[in-house]
């Protein structure tokens, strides 16, 4: 490789870590932003938890149709399935893991997906599954609107019969460290949605203490079903946030690591270059060496 091939490496690699590290600042600002937004979003979101717990734990026997009955625990049941994926890659195997994780809860069961995120719904359609057409949300910006969509449609399906269940795939960040996650959304598993109002209370670090003497009407049971709405819609808001910034801490990841092999590799070609600068040198003083002494 002459000088000139490697001093047009050496511009094309000082682009690409432009490009690297560029992707990590605004990968790094999009990550404070979803924290911010997380924070902002879970008191009211761990309020209504703690609302929903205290009916079921005060109020005797709560009947809804939202809660799990041991009679419901029929064979074929029509299942659906969330998957959170990002709209982009070059964010390691943030989307790899979230697919592959999907991949194992289907299994060889049919089951209906709804997928938010491009990366996902274009491969699990180009691979034959069975993907909702019409539920076409993106991961980017999450809102409160967009949760409150998202909730309204999963809770119309299954008050219409249309599934019988349904969960969701998603990444959480725990510190800085990236798990996916499998939670069923309807019906609610008692023993888990105690688990995660347990988990709100220990978030808040200072005990939520409500009144157990609180009398709900006209019963607990109805009040139970309007909270359980506002419930999904937050705990669906909270996931789309967990998995937003899942997604750019992972890019900020990928893009630091490109960065750094990009300064080492622009540290290998510029040694390079000046040993092969440094020999052209040495070979013309030869010349001229040669040349004067004849």
């Amino acid at each position: 490789m002459g000088k000139r091939d490697i001093a047009l490496r050496i511009k094309s690699v000082k682009e690409t870590r432009k490009i690297t590290r560029a992707m990590y600042l605004i990968s790094a600002s999009k990550f404070q932003k979803a924290k911010v937004m997380l924070d902002n979003v879970r008191p009211y979101y761990q309020k209504v938890q703690l609302t929903m717990k205290d009916i079921l734990l005060h109020r005797g026997e709560v009947t809804s149709r939202y809660l799990e009955r041991k009679e419901d625990n029929k064979e074929n049941k029509k299942k659906s399935l969330i998957v959170v994926t990002g709209d982009k890659g070059l964010c390691g195997g943030y989307n790899h893991n979230v697919i592959k994780k999907a991949q194992e809860i289907i299994g060889k069961e049919e089951v209906n997906l709804m997928v938010i995120g491009e990366i996902g719904r274009l491969y699990f359609t180009l691979k034959g599954y069975n993907v909702d057409g019409e539920f076409l949300y993106t991961a980017q910006n999450p809102t409160t609107a967009i949760a409150g969509e998202i909730s309204d449609v999963i809770l119309n399906a299954y008050n219409r019969g249309l599934t019988d269940e349904i969960s969701i795939v998603y990444t959480e960040m725990q510190g800085l460290v990236q798990k996916v996650r499998v939670l069923r959304l309807l019906p609610l598993d008692i023993d888990n949605f105690m688990a995660l109002a347990n988990e709100g209370e220990e978030a808040e670090k200072n005990e939520v203490v409500i009144d157990s003497d609180m009398i709900y009407e006209p019963s607990a049971s109805e009040v139970f079903d309007v909270l359980v709405p506002e419930y999904l819609k937050g705990l669906i808001y909270s996931i789309l946030v967990q998995a937003f910034a899942s997604e750019h801490f992972a890019r900020m990841v990928a893009m630091d690591g490109a960065t750094s092999n990009a300064d080492k590799m622009i540290n290998k070609l510029t040694l390079e270059y000046n040993k092969l600068r440094q020999a052209s040198i040495t070979q013309e003083i030869s010349e001229i060496i040669a040349g004067a002494s004849v």
